[in-house]
């Protein structure tokens, strides 16, 4: 059984998502040019490293350091792992710092789920074309992990807001059916992304991707309401397929886009 994926976008260079689903399958002693997060999800995973074997249940991270060599196989019948590679050059500005990380101290440290659960959702948005989602949530998983493991330190908290939050909410009501990215945002705020996910956070209660996502199920209930197809407005508003349209939908109504306009005729 074999059934690896590797996830790019061209747009969001130097950032890789492993999908590992195999048995049996080896990998030689190796490196990478960039930091590799793992979340191991199922079965165990071993490696050798520094001079020492590894064994790596499900529950633990397989966090490495840029030109690690290691070597990696299943200890396990399955081993079912998440693993991001992102570029060592890329981090400053991902980050919104000026220096690097020193770097990870420990190689598998236990998880408590939660960068599972970001790595979860990053897989899930690399299948998407949604740049604001990807982003932040790639954002949200390198903030936890180096603080977590690699010595970062939180970024304070700015003193003021200085209108960029207000700019930001105009923006995303007018641009509401558009492809956003966090580097437009940052433009628009006058911020980094870090800061202005935050502020905008503590302004209106969720982050600047959810609120997007709030505006065009919103805008969605007035043209199913007006009798606009039902597969035509999903794509009108920005969303991937009638899948994403259709879950995101539900998640903030807690009913399907279909359910919702028939309950309206009744």
């Amino acid at each position: 059984m074999d059934a690896n994926r590797l996830l790019v976008q061209p747009w969001l260079s130097g950032v890789e998502l492993f999908q590992a689903d195999f048995s049996g399958q080896p990998f030689g002693r190796h490196s990478h040019d960039a930091f590799a997060i793992g979340a191991i999800l199922h079965g165990v995973g071993g490696y050798q490293c520094q001079g020492a074997r590894h064994a790596l249940p499900a529950g633990t991270l397989s966090l490495m350091n840029p030109e690690e060599p290691h070597t990696g196989h299943a200890i396990s019948s399955r081993l079912v792992y998440h693993m991001l590679y992102v570029e060592e050059a890329r981090l400053p500005a991902l980050l919104g710092r000026k220096r690097l990380p020193r770097g990870f101290n420990q190689l598998n440290p236990a998880d408590d789920g939660a960068v599972a659960q970001l790595m979860a959702g990053l897989a899930l948005e690399f299948e998407r074309h949604d740049a604001l989602a990807l982003e932040s949530q790639l954002l949200a998983v390198l903030e936890l992990v180096f603080i977590r493991h690699g010595g970062m330190r939180p970024l304070p908290t700015a003193a003021r807001d200085g209108g960029s939050t207000a700019r930001l909410r105009e923006y995303l009501e007018a641009h509401y059916r558009d492809a956003v990215s966090l580097e437009q945002l940052a433009v628009v705020g006058e911020r980094h992304p870090r800061h202005l996910i935050e502020a905008f956070r503590r302004a209106y209660g969720v982050p600047p991707h959810t609120y997007l996502l709030q505006r065009r199920v919103r805008e969605a209930k007035r043209l199913l309401l007006g009798g606009e197809p039902l597969s035509e407005v999903g794509l009108q508003l920005g969303f991937y397929d009638q899948a994403h349209f259709s879950g995101t939908f539900k998640r903030f109504t807690g009913v399907t886009p279909g359910r919702f306009r028939s309950a309206a005729r009744t």
